[in-house]
C-alpha cells in the first residue's frame, strides 16, 4: 500500500526527445554539418508542424537538469555597415536602404535626397535562433524554412 502511495506521489518520468531531436541542439549551432540529416530533417519538420524547432534540453540529458532555452527571431535586412543606419521603407516594392547616420531621415519618412545612401541586403536566411545552455550564450544562428 505504501509503494502505491510513493508512486501517486513521484511524478512522472519525462519522456525524452528523439535522437534526432536532440542532435539539433548540436548540429545547429554548426550549420547542420555532414551528419547531422536526421537532425536537420527533424528540425524543418518541427517548422513546418508548429512546434518549437528545438526540443527541450533536459529532455535531451542523461541527468534532466541541464537547463537550455533559446529565442527565436527574424530580420530580414542585413545590418548596415558602420556609420549607416537601415530605413525601411512603407511601400512593399521599395527596398530598404541604409542612410548615412547624420543625414537619414527619420523611420518611414520618404527620401532624403541630400543624404547619401547604399540599397539595403536582403539575408538569405533571415530567422535565427540565439541559445543558451546553462546561463552560457552559446550564440545566434541564422536558418531558412
Amino acid at each position: 500500500l505504501c509503494v502505491l502511495c510513493l508512486l501517486m506521489i513521484l511524478p512522472a518520468p519525462v519522456k525524452a526527445a528523439s535522437q534526432d531531436a536532440c542532435a539539433i541542439w548540436l548540429c545547429l549551432p554548426g550549420g547542420f554539418p555532414s551528419g547531422c540529416s536526421g537532425a536537420y530533417s527533424e528540425f524543418r519538420d518541427r517548422i513546418e508542424h508548429r512546434k518549437p524547432p528545438l526540443p527541450a534540453l533536459s529532455s535531451c540529458t542523461v541527468d534532466g537538469k541541464t537547463n537550455g532555452h533559446y529565442q527565436l527571431g527574424h530580420e530580414i535586412w542585413e545590418e548596415c555597415e558602420a556609420d549607416y543606419v537601415l530605413r525601411e521603407s512603407q511601400g512593399y516594392y521599395q527596398p530598404a536602404k541604409c542612410y548615412r547616420e547624420e543625414c537619414a531621415p527619420r523611420q518611414w519618412e520618404h527620401d532624403s535626397y541630400y543624404c547619401e545612401f547604399r540599397d539595403a541586403i536582403k539575408r538569405v536566411k533571415p530567422n535565427y535562433v540565439q541559445i543558451w545552455v546553462d546561463g552560457d550564450y552559446l550564440g545566434q544562428f541564422w536558418y531558412s524554412r
